[in-house]
């Protein structure tokens, strides 16, 4: 079995191309030639060459002649609705995006090999693929954002609780709790932890937003009273991380990106968690964001969607999640892979998935694009004192108003 790499430095493009063929051992199953691309991350492109040839010898039914080109997950969604036709077979796309494209009739249900993965994987994530009750994408990997903290300021029983976190006094110059409500990403776990709804219950319905209800009041009233804390940081311009990094902050909330940062600043000091509880309105509520997952989609009109929707559902399996997490930094979604060695002494990595569990899965219909603007200008009003307790209702509802509104092409 032989592999023919050819590799361009014009764009930084990585082509991978093969043919795999299938030996039939002893079987009288007819060999099906399958042509497939494959489009994914720079990074991604040896692991892929390397899974897919592993496919190849687990099933003789196919011989596969593949191409591994370079496109991002962030860039593959738009590039598949443009020319379907040519785009890739199998490709990354972020969950949040998958509803969308399923409705546009672009994702083909998976089917085949589903049910293992299915059993392996949180709630959260299987709800993020599911479109009237079929699968469309295969999660290997989280994103959402965590608590970080400085354990010569906070114990694990400390961090459980923002109101902990906060009554602490650590000294003069040290602050407390930073997190960043003038960001739209982060400012939504005070709502969406206290009950309110963002579209919805499923986040599908773009006339609903509860974020002006009574437990929205409590939410914006809780967030008032902690930008005006004098032990509260907003992280601007990476304030926050900065103070963090030089143990001028207890905790703070962002994602597994600044890891590398802070583990080589803080060394044994860094810890990671969950997002905390937080007492809003006179109850205790656990705090939840967004998180999307990575994925793995096959396009509708693929050819082969036999072996498409099979090779997708391989390459999210647990060894080639391991192998993505050690070689390429993606945090395994697969609950089996948390109590792995390479992965249960990860600080980082138990942090991530276990908000990923708590959190709230990003709406991913087109009302979605208004909500982010309404959402920083709302946050941007409470840090900067233009939101108070006088106005906060007619700003909530004015927040409404904008978020549901009809979206115009």
């Amino acid at each position: 079995m032989r592999t023919r790499r050819i590799k361009a430095a014009a764009l930084a493009a990585i082509m991978v191309f093969g043919t795999l063929a299938g030996t039939m051992t002893g079987s009288a199953e007819e060999t099906q030639d399958v042509t497939l691309k494959i489009w994914v991350p720079e990074e991604a492109v040896d692991d892929t060459d390397a899974a897919v040839q592993a496919f190849d010898e687990e099933h003789d039914e196919f011989n596969i002649t593949y191409e591994i080109a370079i496109v991002g997950i962030d860039e593959a969604p738009a590039q598949v609705e443009t020319d379907a036709d040519v785009a890739a077979d199998i490709f990354y796309v972020p969950s949040g995006g998958v509803a969308d494209m399923v409705g546009k009739g672009l994702l083909l249900p998976l089917v085949k090999d589903y049910d293992e993965l299915a059993a392996d994987l949180p709630e959260s994530a299987l709800a993020a693929v599911t479109v009237d009750d079929l699968w469309y994408a295969a999660p290997f990997s989280p994103n959402t954002y965590f608590l970080y903290y400085n354990k010569d300021y906070f114990s694990e029983d400390d961090v459980k609780s923002l109101d902990t976190i906060m009554e602490k006094d650590l000294g003069d110059g040290v602050w407390n709790f930073c997190t960043k409500m003038t960001d739209s990403w982060f400012a939504e776990m005070f709502f969406l932890g206290n009950g309110c709804t963002l579209f919805g219950e499923d986040g599908t319905d773009p006339s609903d937003c509860t974020f002006n209800n009574e437990n929205g009041y409590a939410s914006g009233e809780y967030m008032i009273d902690l930008a005006s804390n004098p032990k509260y940081l907003e992280n601007i311009d990476g304030a926050g991380d900065s103070s963090f990094k030089d143990g001028k902050l207890g905790a703070i909330t962002t994602g597994a990106w600044m890891a590398p940062d802070f583990k080589e600043a803080l060394g044994d000091k860094l810890g990671a968690c969950a997002l905390p509880v937080a007492t809003i309105g006179g109850n205790e509520v656990q705090l939840s964001n967004f998180v999307d997952f990575k994925t793995l989609c096959v396009k509708s009109n693929t050819a082969y969607p036999l072996c498409a929707q099979q090779l997708a559902i391989y390459l999210a399996n647990a060894d080639n999640s391991l192998t993505r997490y050690l070689n390429e930094g993606d945090v395994p979604v697969r609950m089996s892979l948390s109590g792995s060695d390479e992965i249960k002494d990860d600080i980082v990595a138990c942090a991530l998935n276990d908000q990923a569990a708590l959190a709230t899965n990003q709406p991913s219909i087109p009302q979605m694009g208004g909500y982010w603007d309404p959402m920083k200008a709302f946050g941007d009003g409470v840090y900067y004192g233009d939101v108070t307790k006088d106005n906060l209702q007619d700003q909530l509802d004015a927040l409404v108003d904008s978020i549901t509104a009809t979206l115009v092409d």
